[in-house]
């Protein structure tokens, strides 16, 4: 007869199943019972540490570890380790690169949980080296570890490019979510740091929903996108991981949640123009969006504290005050996602700026779909449609313009 202990642990996971089971989820989104599944996912393994979670989508993702397609190797570059995808024949000429550098908010994740992506999309592009970044990670490494590490390892492929057979001239940075943040901040660093001047330029930034301010979490899509239970990446979630970016700890998480973390002084600056709502099309202005009623609140002595690094460009990308220069831009946006707005309006500077920009929005899109992409045929199960539309879209565009 089973214990007690026994009974109680499995009603709890059947009441945590009909909890999600039954979890409301935004009429427009496509695949409901993914969206159901991947919250109650993220809630159960929420409760266990990062390397177990790992450990367990190794032991549970069967072909998504299988290195067929591609010539895969491990290797470091300057330091940082890389894992290399590479074409198994000989190309007849130079290739391609892109650098990429991982999301999970600068906080979780690795080369390994991002494999299988990677290495489907290396493949459908087929001739291109795609080297996948391991930067360091906070709250053991707070900024700007992480955005260091990805200058460096971009810097090595440049400059040893014709050991991995790259056309020097056909660089492109690209990453998702927090490694958006990192390719934009390193497009910016090789663009306009004065010690890279004589480094060959970078072709392209990919940006997969990146996140790319901290001064404002009151955005449209913040208030519209982030208290549903449902969506993978909620508000609470995302400045958890600026705070552990920025200082190593979640003492910040209690101003960044009410934007008491910026002055009244700063909100009245012009550098709070950058992140105006008047830059988002009223299109984007529904539901629970209410316009800010007043700028007369803040702590000043929290953002005299933070300043230096909540305005640095290395990391806020969209802070710059000088966007010209910039290598031409695919900014990849999903609608039901608290970052969508980060990417608009990255994109309204940037194109303001001179620089050629292609922003694709996807009005189904949900964030971190590209998991979703059918790279794998385990997790073909859970495929979203928008999330292969996204996928192939991204492909043609590279193969087009790297």
């Amino acid at each position: 007869m089973p214990s007690r202990i026994t009974i109680a642990i499995i009603l709890a996971f059947i009441g945590v199943g009909l909890y999600f089971a039954t979890l409301p989820v935004p009429e427009k989104l496509q695949n409901p019972w993914t969206l159901r599944g991947r919250a109650a996912a993220n809630y159960l393994t929420s409760q266990i540490p990062v390397s177990w979670k790992c450990l367990i989508l190794k032991t549970i993702r069967g072909d998504y570890f299988q290195a067929v397609t591609r010539n895969i190797t491990d290797s470091h570059f300057d330091g940082v380790p890389v894992r290399i995808y590479q074409p198994f024949d000989k190309p007849p000429s130079s290739l391609p690169a892109i650098v990429y550098f991982h999301g999970g908010g600068w906080v979780i994740w690795d080369v390994d949980f991002f494999h299988g992506p990677l290495n489907s999309f290396s493949t459908k592009i087929d001739q291109v080296v795609l080297v996948s970044v391991e930067y360091r990670k906070a709250p053991e490494h707070i900024f700007p570890g992480a955005v260091d590490d990805c200058t460096k390892a971009t810097l090595y492929l440049i400059r040893h490019a014709k050991e991995y057979q790259v056309d020097v001239n056909r660089v492109a940075v690209m990453g998702d979510s927090a490694g958006g943040n990192l390719a934009a901040a390193v497009s910016q660093r090789l663009t306009f740091d004065s010690k890279y001047k004589d480094v060959p330029k970078l072709k392209l930034q990919g940006l997969i929903y990146p996140c790319l301010q901290a001064f404002d979490f009151n955005l449209p899509s913040y208030q519209q996108h982030g208290h549903h239970l449902s969506l993978p990446l909620s508000k609470n979630l995302m400045i958890w991981f600026w705070s552990l970016y920025l200082q190593g700890n979640d003492e910040l998480v209690k101003y960044f949640a009410t934007n008491n973390h910026t002055s009244s002084t700063a909100k009245k600056s012009s550098i709070a123009d950058f992140v105006s709502h008047d830059h988002i099309s009223n299109k984007f202005k529904y539901g629970e969006y209410v316009p800010p009623e007043s700028d007369d609140f803040g702590e000043e002595g929290v953002y005299q504290a933070i300043k230096k690094t909540l305005l640095n460009p290395d990391f806020a990308p969209l802070m710059r005050k000088d966007l010209r220069g910039l290598p031409e831009a695919y900014i990849l946006i999903s609608e039901f996602d608290v970052l969508r707005d980060d990417g608009i309006l990255y994109g309204h500077r940037l194109e303001a700026a001179g620089v050629k920009v292609t922003q694709k929005h996807y009005d189904t899109g949900v964030h971190g779909m590209m998991a979703h992409s059918g790279y794998s045929s385990t997790f073909n199960l859970f495929q979203m449609e928008v999330a292969v539309e996204a996928r192939n879209d991204l492909v043609n565009f590279v193969q087009k313009h790297l």
